[in-house]
């Protein structure tokens, strides 16, 4: 297995922009990332991120229901029975990504909380962590998390307040920063980073979303995580190495990797 190299612990390769581009993902793992999570978005990508894991030994994926796509779905029980399925697998880490997305509108509110909650208990019957998918529903994701004590994972691109941070890590969460940080109007999310402490903080891409400056309006893949990982290092003031170690470290811990 790799050693001191980096964890992109969100990444999207069976997005369209990326999917099939086997030379890529080689020659990144070639370079100073060693581990990769595949997260998936519903249950037909949940396949396909299985499928594109098992073809890489660093690679690892996920299963679950983004809020999104829980607006197309009408079997909720049947859903769930599929993704307990799809969570025995030996290369799926976590569930997700699950959450509340708030950003266009809420019409889907109930039946995104419904989603939301029932993947949450699935983590909790099967002790595996989940990874948040929170937009504009801090609120609501909070207290939805907070009714089921049980369950841990990661906050994905964390946008949320240092207080609310330190509230998670209290509860057990880890953090995870995307190349948000690098952005010139980042003040408050580099407070979060602050807020975080080392042995609960780690970076991802979102890739192709939210390339890091100086890549900025390129499809981002996990080439570009230093760049996220060099500016989480200035703000929490330790060594790049360092940073590379112990947030690596904290990626397998939450994944079950050893």
């Amino acid at each position: 297995m790799a050693t001191n190299k980096l964890f992109d612990t969100h990444a999207h390769y069976t997005d369209e922009r990326l999917r099939g581009n086997f030379k890529l993902i080689d020659d990144i793992f070639a370079g100073d990332v060693g581990y990769i999570s595949c997260v998936a978005s519903n249950i037909e990508d949940s396949r396909a991120c299985i499928a594109l894991a098992e073809k890489y030994p660093n690679m690892y994926a996920t299963a679950g229901i983004h809020p999104h796509d829980c607006e197309s779905r009408s079997d909720i029980n049947g859903d769930m029975a599929k993704l307990r399925s799809l969570l025995l697998h030996e290369k799926v880490v976590a569930i997700g990504e699950i959450g509340l997305d708030y950003h266009y509108d809420k019409d889907w509110e109930i039946k995104q909380k419904e989603y939301f909650d029932a993947q949450l208990s699935l983590s909790e019957e099967l002790c595996l962590p989940v990874i948040i998918h929170d937009r504009d529903a801090h609120g609501d994701v909070f207290d939805i998390i907070r009714t089921h004590p049980k369950a841990r994972g990661i906050i994905h691109s964390c946008s949320e307040s240092a207080e609310m941070v330190k509230e998670y890590v209290k509860m057990g969460w880890y953090i995870s920063f995307s190349g948000v940080i690098t952005f010139k109007n980042a003040s408050k999310i580099l407070e979060s980073v602050k807020a975080t402490p080392k042995d609960r903080i780690l970076v991802e891409t979102d890739c192709p979303y939210l390339a890091p400056v100086p890549m900025r309006g390129r499809d981002n893949t996990s080439a570009y995580l230093h760049f996220t990982a060099e500016k989480a290092a200035e703000v929490l003031g330790i060594d790049y190495d360092e940073f590379v170690r112990v947030s690596t470290d904290n990626a397998k811990r939450v994944y079950g990797i050893r």
